[in-house]
């Protein structure tokens, strides 16, 4: 996918949208350049293990600090991802935190169970590929965008509380 650009550091530590990318290693290939695409929105970062994960991380503890961390839960979706015991479990941890989830379809393979009614967005399909993964940007983006206005509303509330907590709760002494 040429149309995607590249960044090398891809984590969500301290970012305002952090995601979580789960998938098979054997599909990393295909799962690079969405996520190179997706680490280039201001505010956002992503958790992609391959890339994340240092020398003597915990993996298992690290994996699931970061999906409850996650805005959202990116599943990159596959026959391999299928098979993969991490990927599934990353699945269960993710819907028991109760995560937006939106599983990527990187061949046929569509999923099952629990995820069997979550819409999905298609890659696999050459003729879509383009417009799915705008869909996903405008996403991701909307979602950072709400986030900051969200956290900008709670800093004007508590400065409005700091507000009338330090003027007494009244402004009685500013009319003469």
């Amino acid at each position: 996918m040429e149309y995607l650009t590249k960044k090398d550091q891809m984590t969500q530590k301290g970012s305002h949208f952090p995601i979580f990318a789960s998938y098979s290693t054997k599909d990393i290939d295909q799962v690079k350049p969405v996520i190179n695409l997706i680490s280039e929105i201001n505010g956002v970062g992503i958790f992609f293990a391959d890339q994340s994960l240092l020398p003597g991380d915990m993996i298992s503890r690290k994996i699931i600090q970061h999906i409850k961390e996650a805005a959202l839960f990116i599943l990159f979706f596959s026959e391999n991802a299928n098979g993969s015991t991490y990927v599934q479990q990353e699945i269960g941890v993710a819907l028991g935190q109760n995560k937006i989830i939106i599983p990527i379809l990187l061949d046929g393979t569509k999923p099952t169970g629990m995820l069997a009614d979550v819409h999905y967005l298609n890659l696999y399909d050459e003729e879509r590929k383009y417009s799915e993964v705008n869909r996903l940007y405008k996403f991701i983006v909307e979602g950072v965008q709400k986030k900051n206005q969200n956290q900008l509303l709670g800093a004007l509330a508590v400065l409005g509380i700091g507000y009338l907590l330090l003027s007494g709760g009244s402004s009685e002494e500013y009319d003469e």
